[in-house]
């Protein structure tokens, strides 16, 4: 096997089942940790329903960010949704329901975003002195990742055959343009990363922010 046959037929797998088993042994982790402290704060939201209800709220608005730092919130929401709608618009263009332009627009405010971050945290001062180098480092990998995908120019070859094999379990290395392999390596490298970085605030936050505000004793 070679390495392109490796990458188009086995890394994709590899990459996700290696995603699951990270966050589902991080979310078994985080769960398994007693409560830091005691931080019950009135009034808290009554029941799942509630709860469900504010934590929608903040995903997708990120209400807190908003009240307390307008220029990062602006970069912070902007990422998020476009991490978002890069998977959904993907799904829609191998479903034949969007043009590949549309990928290609999520694909520029995906590096749009990551770049103005780096320079908020950058060059201003209270934000470059809680800014970790890991957190530099995420930003540059998903804007990386976006020059990745942009990069594989549209071509007489489209992607959607090779990404319907996929799903079906039936990859075909020949039917993976040549230039979307980089975007395919730094995709599946990502997933396997995420669940061991910080970007682990998607399981994390519910445990460390949104369970200990909601304490009823």
């Amino acid at each position: 096997m070679t390495g392109m046959e490796f990458i188009a037929r086995v890394f994709p797998y590899l990459a996700l089942g290696l995603f699951v088993l990270g966050t589902a042994w991080r979310f078994l982790r985080w769960r398994s940790l007693p409560a830091h402290l005691k931080w019950t704060l009135y009034p808290f939201p009554k029941g799942t329903a509630g709860q469900l209800k504010y934590m929608a709220g903040e995903i997708f608005t990120f209400g807190t960010i908003y009240r307390f730092n307008r220029r990062l919130w602006i970069g912070a929401y902007v990422l998020h949704m476009a991490m978002g709608g890069f998977v959904l618009f993907s799904i829609l263009y191998l479903a034949g329901w969007l043009p590949g332009t549309a990928v290609r627009i999520i694909l520029w405010i995906l590096l749009a975003a990551p770049v103005y971050l780096v320079a908020l945290r950058s060059f201003n001062k209270y934000l470059r002195a809680v800014t970790t180098p890991e957190e530099f480092f995420n930003l540059i990998f998903l804007a990386a990742f976006a020059v990745a995908g942009l990069a594989a120019s549209p071509s007489a070859m489209s992607p959607r055959a090779y990404f319907v094999g996929l799903m079906l379990m039936r990859p075909d290395a020949a039917s993976l343009p040549p230039e979307l392999v980089p975007a395919i390596l730094l995709g599946g490298l990502f997933l396997i990363y995420l669940p061991w970085s910080r970007m682990i605030h998607y399981i994390s936050k519910y445990f460390a922010y949104h369970a200990i505000k909601w304490q009823k004793n």
